[in-house]
């Protein structure tokens, strides 16, 4: 049988390194969440915007169809109309930078959020979780020579 200093040293050891790997597997678990968070959260920024600028295009070209209609149909073709369907174009075109913009300003955002949630993740490092266990391993040896110490005592 092990002397009461070894196996406490063994104990305090295994406890150690079991609590240090389930911490990181922990901090891994919820990094994984986080990032997948991130990734929903960006993906979902994504399709909003591209819905919103489907519908704001298809509301442009609609006023486009409209207005060259009419134009058509009185006759007035002329440079005001060309004009007005140039600018026409052009808010389109503002329309779709401004999505653009507001996406990249979302999905910042998102990140954002996203590393502040990583950063208070606690993960021990290798040294930090080596330190631990070969504090473990000696206290658990200065308890087994403890108890040696009093067995011998008290057996005198």
């Amino acid at each position: 049988m092990c002397e009461p200093t070894t196996l406490f040293a063994i104990v305090s050891v295994a406890t150690a390194g079991v609590g240090v790997y389930a911490q990181h597997q922990t901090a891994k678990a919820q990094a994984d969440a986080i990032n997948a968070q991130r990734g929903n959260e960006r993906e979902e920024a994504l399709e909003s915007t591209e819905e919103e600028l489907g519908q704001r295009i298809r509301a442009a070209r609609e006023r486009r169809a409209r207005a060259r209609v009419a134009g058509g149909e009185s006759g007035a073709l002329g440079n005001s109309f060309i004009a007005s369907v140039n600018q026409s174009l052009q808010d389109q075109d503002m329309d779709a930078a401004l999505a653009q913009k507001n996406l990249a300003f979302s999905q910042r955002g998102t990140d954002d959020r996203a590393n502040t949630a990583l950063s208070s993740i606690r993960d021990p490092s290798a040294i930090e979780a080596g330190l631990n266990i070969a504090t473990a391993g000696f206290q658990g040896y200065s308890a087994g020579q403890s108890i040696a110490s009093r067995r011998k005592a008290a057996g005198k």
